[in-house]
């Protein structure tokens, strides 16, 4: 079924992948600061459902008294106690470093604290890639899975950031049994224009991601009515496979990625769960916002990409 039909679809695609990860089996996941409802519901439910064996790391006494308060047992549960947010994470990220954990999850902390502890040069968690964000998107109107990168942690990536941004998605896509992954580059222009920068990169960008990465069919650049509608392509003569079925949306900066996915969300009632990739380790970043289904559909992910 594609978009241009504009029917609405059954939202399965986190069924399946759910599926997937809960066949692959838990991981060991080191959880920082799970001291509030939202973060160790989180825990709760992506444990229940097979996901994780979690390792709390943080102020003991707030998570046993969350959880008292969330009426749950987590005796089970191994507990580290460290109080500060900045040291929770350092803790967390060691048991990623000595390859204890195999995915780190973010819990009632600061992003950046425990995305600062994962770049630091001690954790050894580093690649020959840059850290990046990947939502993936469950889209009424749209017939699969489509992910959208990098909305949430690069603000302007330079090109060889947006090629690491590409490289990390198709990676997701190829975990999540995408086989080739088609990938559009977004831009507001159909072709390379001075003046807008992200048209030229997006061509750049196309072009080496077809040289060298395998299994892969990338176009750019594409404004988004021409990455989604196989029609509007057509009237603007742009013969591409990508055109109407992308698996990969690389967006430009992270405003228009934030502006796309929140609008997905709440006017689309898109359903959405999201993973940063990039490290040796997966990172689960979760959100006040986010539904009990799209913490544990996050949970999935990691366990998808997780060695």
């Amino acid at each position: 079924m594609k978009t241009d039909n504009l029917e609405v679809k059954k939202q399965q695609v986190f069924d399946e992948i759910l599926e997937r990860a809960k066949q692959k089996g838990a991981i060991k996941v080191a959880v920082a600061q799970p001291t509030d409802k939202n973060s160790l519901e989180g825990v709760i439910d992506s444990y229940q459902a097979g996901l994780i064996d979690p390792i709390l790391v943080g102020d003991k006494e707030k998570i046993i008294n969350c959880a008292k308060t969330l009426g749950f047992d987590i005796s089970a549960f191994e507990i580290v106690n460290v109080p500060t947010d900045k040291e929770a994470a350092t803790a967390a990220v060691e048991f990623a470093t000595k390859g204890i954990a195999k995915a780190l999850m973010k819990g009632n902390l600061h992003t950046n604290d425990i995305m600062s502890a994962v770049l630091k040069k001690e954790a050894g968690l580093r690649t020959d890639r840059s850290i990046s964000h990947a939502f993936v998107m469950d889209i009424p109107t749209y017939h699969k899975a489509l992910i959208i990168a990098d909305s949430a942690i690069n603000i302007a990536p330079n090109f060889d950031v947006k090629f690491s941004i590409l490289q990390n998605s198709v990676i997701l896509a190829k975990n999540l049994g995408v086989k080739i992954p088609k990938v559009a580059i977004l831009s507001a222009v159909e072709m390379p224009y001075e003046k807008m920068p992200s048209s030229v990169e997006a061509f750049d960008l196309a072009k080496k991601a077809n040289e060298e990465i395998k299994d892969v069919i990338c176009y750019g650049p594409l404004a988004f009515d021409n990455a989604i509608s196989e029609e509007a392509a057509k009237i603007k003569k742009i013969n591409s496979p990508v055109c109407g079925d992308p698996d990969i949306l690389i967006v430009p900066q992270i405003e228009s990625g934030n502006i796309l996915f929140k609008s997905l969300v709440y006017l689309a009632h898109a359903k959405v769960a999201g993973v940063v990739l990039g490290a040796k380790v997966p990172v689960i970043l979760t959100s006040r916002a986010d539904s009990p289904e799209a913490r544990v559909s996050s949970s999935a992910l990691a366990v998808l990409v997780s060695e």
